[in-house]
């Protein structure tokens, strides 16, 4: 079970995108004490990728909309990086 720090500096962390040393000063939280709950808790090292993957959906939901919206940078780092496949480098 994560305690009220754990819990503390997880919101932290949904609330920056996971950006983890945001999230430590936001939180109070030192380095290592995080380090620590990162190696031994497996609850806690489940909730932190729940995060990192709920702020990549985010972020691959903004290049979509910029792809939608015509932007050619976006467009062509879709290709260079999935279109790898296709010729796109």
């Amino acid at each position: 079970m994560l305690n009220s720090r754990q819990l503390d500096f997880l919101d932290e962390m949904k609330k920056n995108l996971g950006v983890v040393e945001i999230s430590l000063k936001n939180s109070g939280i030192e380095r290592d004490e995080y380090l620590e709950w990162k190696e031994k808790d497996f609850v806690f090292q489940e909730e932190l990728d729940n995060i990192n993957s709920i702020a990549l959906d985010y972020v691959e939901n903004k290049l979509y909309q910029e792809i939608r919206d015509g932007n050619i940078q976006a467009i062509s780092f879709y290709l260079k990086t999935k279109g790898k496949g296709r010729g796109y480098i």
